[in-house]
């Protein structure tokens, strides 16, 4: 059980898939920028704070008192296969009693979902800004048609 409160930060420069290929310079698949929480899909324990910043225009904030998943957002527009998909964030903590880190899910069709979970650099205890990164490996007719991206808190 968690004590106290743990306080997780994205700064507006999250970058949410990046696909690269050996012989293809990276491409940015997604942007969100993040100015509310309007398009965020948690409905609980996130708020948006114009004063905790990486880039002096806010972050989502995530108030965890205990475990869990946070949804932040779903991308359906993605024509891409044989490449790599790397979800990128800022997180900054105060007080994280436990860790957090990244998580990506990618529906592939006739496939299934498989997941990818930044666990080799979590955030803990107090952190200024970090960027953080997981990556997926899609290989040739892996084409998914849907990538949910989560925030852990444990």
């Amino acid at each position: 059980m968690k004590q106290g409160v743990s306080l997780v930060f994205f700064s507006l420069s999250m970058i949410a898939c990046i696909s690269s290929q050996s012989q293809t310079p990276s491409v940015e698949l997604k942007h969100f920028v993040l100015n509310s929480v309007e398009d965020v899909r948690a409905t609980t324990g996130v708020s948006f704070d114009r004063q905790t910043s990486s880039d002096g225009k806010g972050s989502i904030r995530v108030d965890a008192a205990e475990p869990m998943i946070v949804p932040l957002f779903e991308v359906t527009d993605v024509a891409i296969e044989n490449a790599v998909l790397i979800y990128q964030a800022s997180l900054q903590s105060q007080k994280l009693d436990g860790k957090a880190f990244l998580e990506m899910w990618v529906r592939v069709p006739g496939k299934g979902e498989f997941f990818s979970r930044g666990l080799d650099r979590p955030i803990t205890g107090t952190t200024s800004w970090m960027t953080i990164a997981t990556p997926f490996f899609l290989q040739a007719g892996q084409k998914p048609d849907l990538i949910r991206l989560n925030l852990v808190v444990q």
